[in-house]
């Protein structure tokens, strides 16, 4: 089962990848889908963090 280290890792990993991306107008698309997953992945977040 991967821990929460991990996915600080996989975040740590998304977040240089997006510093460095110079991103295109066919790229919109992608980013939206970026920032719905973002969204969903801090909603998950707050929930586990508020239940502890």
């Amino acid at each position: 089962m991967p821990s929460l280290e991990d996915a600080l890792i996989l975040l740590e990993e998304v977040e240089k990848i997006i510093n460095e991306y110079e991103p295109r107008k066919e790229d919109k698309d992608k980013l939206d889908k970026l920032l719905g997953k973002n969204m969903k992945i801090e909603a998950e977040v707050y929930v586990k963090y508020i239940s502890v």
